[in-house]
């Protein structure tokens, strides 16, 4: 195996010819995640942040329900920063085709609530939420 950075570099030639094909782009995590970084309870070293987490599964939901698949179509790649120096989801995609559908569908249509027990609640956006 070669050097690990953000990415990982393996010595599989197919892979590598693979993904040195695709096309990286970088999406805004406030933008794909309203969800807190933390819990309101105790968790010590694994209550880290969740907001990151988010953001990359619902970026992989989303590109999924769209037929999209992980692995031959797209990829997580790491936790980068956009122009702006604002956190990104960074990705590889198979073409500009799919760059432009990320950018013109990437959205975060849920809230998640954290409540005092530390258990959560799932809303959708626009929706008020009953008492």
């Amino acid at each position: 195996m070669g050097r690990m950075d953000h990415t990982q570099y393996t010595q599989n030639n197919q892979f590598q010819n693979k993904l040195y094909n695709m096309k990286e782009i970088q999406v805004k995590v406030k933008k794909l995640t309203k969800r807190m970084g933390y819990l309101p309870i105790g968790g010590g070293a694994l209550n880290a942040s969740y907001t990151f987490v988010d953001a990359v599964a619902n970026i992989c939901s989303m590109m999924g329900n769209a037929g999209y698949k992980y692995g031959k179509d797209y990829i997580w790649a790491y936790h980068g920063y956009d122009a702006d120096m604002d956190d990104a989801v960074t990705l590889f995609v198979k073409d500009d085709k799919m760059k432009t559908w990320v950018h013109l569908n990437a959205k975060c249509d849920y809230h998640i609530k954290h409540l005092d027990d530390g258990s959560v609640k799932l809303t959708k956006s626009g929706i008020k939420e009953r008492k």
